[in-house]
């Protein structure tokens, strides 16, 4: 999914970026980062993507392949 397709479905759930980053517990650029492909972390994909209701694969077709979660 596009990075802007990404931010919009956070917006949709009513979060963003910055809220994710405050329920994490680390930076906003870290967040930005995995949202842009720059670096990968499941722990904020996952939270992504439980916020938005999409699955990680769906939000990152093939980057992430864990089954379980």
């Amino acid at each position: 999914m596009h990075p802007a397709d990404i931010n919009a479905a956070l917006r949709k759930a009513g979060s963003n970026q910055a809220r994710i980053a405050e329920q994490l517990r680390i930076s906003g650029n870290a967040i930005s980062n995995v949202i842009y492909s720059r670096m990968t972390s499941y722990r904020v994909a996952n939270a992504i993507a439980k916020v938005t209701g999409l699955s990680v694969n769906t939000l990152w077709p093939g980057k992430y392949n864990r089954t379980a979660h």
